[in-house]
């Protein structure tokens, strides 16, 4: 379908009362025939929508059933909306098109450079670093947009054709894409999840891996060399493909690491780019991120300088990892960005005993196993909360590991904490992490509210 020309469509928005979906209202409001909307929400409980219908009665209806599709040109899902939604099977059953929101987007900012990223944990990361080293060493303005919290569609119309976007996509946003075509590429790791809204775990990885989707010889895929599934991808591109890795010999092309040093390599030539003695984030994971990142700028002609600067001076996202109270003899760290059980894992690789861990939330049918083995090595003391607590608890009980508690909320959690601090006294500082390994719905409304109160609960009792 072309996309250059909606004036005669009506456009159906499956999903529109969140971030996403009222972006996608204000773009195309007076660009399409008219627009369909879609919300798994009452319409009373989305004040705002009933709004903007108010004011555009003749442009927008409001869907009530999937009997309404029968009359749209063109179906937009936002992110999150499951791809087995009833009105998203109806859809592709009629042979209606498809598409994300980033589809939509990128067909307008087909000018730009696009440096795209995804993968199951750290994009946020490996983006914003990106993002800023981006705009410290290249000439034109830069901009950041996708899962950070930015729809693409929100800044295509205040982009100029010289700009570079940096975006961050979801499998979600990868899902139903046609023609999206960024200029690099990157896959920076990859472990199950999400398993409640794609249909199988090979959906999952192929809608990742659609970032590469509609890439030519003149564009660049970086991948993981650490990473089987996504090494496996290489010999299926049609790009340039580029290495990360943490095995000098494994990289031709691309950057690697070990334990001192981040460097680009080309053939038998290297460069260092990062002193890891330098850089503050703590973990391999946030290594492997700015190893990505570091790529991308270098190969776009940002010096080492610049590169090294921005890394020296980069401070964590509130919700990962982030040191949120330090007294003598301990220290709370909230990773409450931590939603799956990869990265909690690669929380606790960061931490030594003694540690008391707190976990749980949404239950979405995850692998806890080797999380499970984590934690009995390295916690001396485990609270649960949320959805998931009575599963782990069953699973710890399995390995006879018997110091765990399950916590009403995130004040009793505290209170317990607190405890554990009076009646305990080791001889090395005592770490406590919240990192849940599941998704905040089951309590809050996401992961940086969870975190949030977390800090507050943490202010307001052990300070």
């Amino acid at each position: 379908m072309n996309l250059d020309n909606l004036k005669d469509l009506n456009v159906a928005i499956i999903g529109s009362g969140g971030v996403t979906g009222k972006a996608l209202i204000n773009f195309l409001l007076k660009k399409v025939n008219r627009m369909i909307l879609f919300d798994d929400l009452e319409w009373n409980n989305l004040p705002d929508i009933l709004k903007v219908k108010e004011a555009n009665s003749k442009d927008i209806i409001l869907g009530e059933n999937k009997a309404e599709l029968n009359k749209v040109d063109l179906a937009v899902v936002s992110p999150g909306i499951p791809e087995d939604n009833t009105l998203i099977q109806e859809a592709m059953k009629n042979e209606i098109p498809v598409i994300s929101e980033v589809e939509l987007a990128a067909n307008k900012l087909k000018s730009n450079k696009i440096i795209a990223i995804t993968g199951t944990n750290g994009k946020t990361t490996t983006t914003s670093i990106l993002g800023e080293i981006l705009r410290k060493g290249l000439e034109q303005r830069v901009v950041i947009a996708g899962n950070i919290g930015r729809p693409l569609i929100s800044i295509v119309e205040k982009c100029h054709k010289d700009d570079v976007i940096v975006v961050e996509l979801s499998s979600f946003q990868l899902r139903f894409i046609n023609n999206f075509r960024p200029d690099f590429a990157a896959f920076i790791n990859f472990s199950l999840d999400h398993l409640d809204w794609h249909i199988s775990e090979d959906s999952y990885f192929n809608s990742k891996a659609n970032i590469f989707k509609n890439q030519i010889s003149e564009d660049y895929a970086i991948l993981n060399y650490n990473n089987q599934e996504i090494l496996n991808l290489k010999d299926k591109l049609k790009s340039k493909v580029l290495y990360v890795g943490n095995n000098k010999e494994d990289i031709n092309q691309g950057v690697f690491y070990d334990d001192q040093i981040i460097a680009y390599k080309d053939g038998t030539e290297e460069n260092i780019l990062i002193y890891r003695g330098e850089v503050s984030l703590k973990g391999d994971h946030n290594i492997e991120n700015i190893a990505f990142a570091s790529l991308i700028s270098y190969q776009l002609g940002v010096s080492s300088d610049i590169i090294r600067d921005v890394v020296y001076n980069y401070h964590s996202e509130s919700h990962r990892l982030e040191l949120v109270l330090e007294k003598a003899n301990f220290e709370v760290y909230d990773d409450s960005k931590a939603t799956n059980p990869h990265a909690t894992r690669a929380a606790l690789d960061v931490f030594e005993k003694p540690l008391i861990l707190i976990m749980g939330g949404q239950d979405r049918n995850l692998n806890y196993d080797s999380l499970i083995d984590q934690i009995i090595e390295k916690c001396n003391y485990t609270i649960l909360i949320g959805e998931i607590s009575k599963i782990i608890a069953s699973k710890f009980k399995a390995k006879n590991y018997k110091s765990f508690i399950i916590a009403r909320d995130l004040e009793e959690t505290v209170e317990l904490t607190k405890d554990f601090i009076l009646n305990n006294d080791f001889k090395e500082k005592l770490t406590i992490l919240l990192s849940p390994a599941a998704p905040s719905w089951d309590m809050f409304p996401s992961y940086k509210i969870r975190g949030q109160r977390f800090k507050e609960q943490v202010e307001d009792k052990l300070n």
